[in-house]
C-alpha cells in the first residue's frame, strides 16, 4: 500500500493534468470558432473580388461598344453613316456585359448558399449577415442588366 503522504500529491497532479486538458479543449474550441469565422470572412472577400471583376468586365464591355475597340471603323460597314457604332464592337460589348452579369449572379448565389449553410452551424459574426454582400452583388447584376438593355436599345 502506498504512503499516505504521496496520495494527496498524486491527486493534486492528476487534478492539474485534468485542468490543463480542459483548458486545451476550451482553447481548441475557440480556435475552431475563430477559424470558422475566418472562413466566412474569406467567402465574403471572395464574393467581393468576383463582383469587382464582373463590374470591370461590364465597364470594359461598354468601352468596347462605345469606342469600337474590336475593329477599325470602315466606311463601307456603316453604309454611309460613320457615326453609328461598329456592329462587331457592339456585339463584343454586349457579350462582355452579359458575361459580367452571369459571373456576378453565379457568385452571388453560390455565396448565399455557402453563407446559409455556414449560418446553420455557427453563430454570425457581430453585426454581420449574408444579406449585405449578396444584395450588393445583386445590385451590380441589376446594373449590368440595365446596361444590356441600353446597349441593345441603341444598336442600329
Amino acid at each position: 500500500m502506498p504512503e499516505t503522504g504521496q496520495e494527496p500529491e498524486q491527486l493534486a497532479l492528476m487534478r492539474r493534468v485534468v485542468q490543463l486538458a480542459e483548458e486545451q479543449t476550451r482553447q481548441s474550441a475557440e480556435r475552431t470558432e475563430q477559424s470558422a469565422e475566418r472562413s466566412y470572412m474569406n467567402a465574403e472577400r471572395t464574393l467581393s473580388v468576383w463582383t469587382r471583376t464582373a463590374l470591370s468586365l461590364m465597364i470594359f464591355g461598354i468601352a468596347v461598344d462605345r469606342f469600337g475597340l474590336l475593329l477599325r471603323h470602315e466606311r463601307w460597314v456603316h453604309l454611309g453613316n460613320p457615326f453609328l457604332p461598329n456592329p462587331l464592337s457592339t456585339l463584343g460589348g454586349v457579350v462582355l456585359v452579359a458575361l459580367g452579369v452571369l459571373m456576378v449572379l453565379t457568385c452571388g448565389f453560390r455565396y448565399l448558399a455557402y453563407a446559409r449553410d455556414w449560418g446553420r452551424v455557427h453563430a454570425w459574426p457581430k453585426q454581420h449577415a449574408p444579406w449585405l454582400a449578396f444584395s450588393f452583388a445583386m445590385a451590380v447584376a441589376a446594373f449590368g442588366i440595365a446596361l444590356l438593355v441600353v446597349l441593345l436599345m441603341f444598336t442600329e
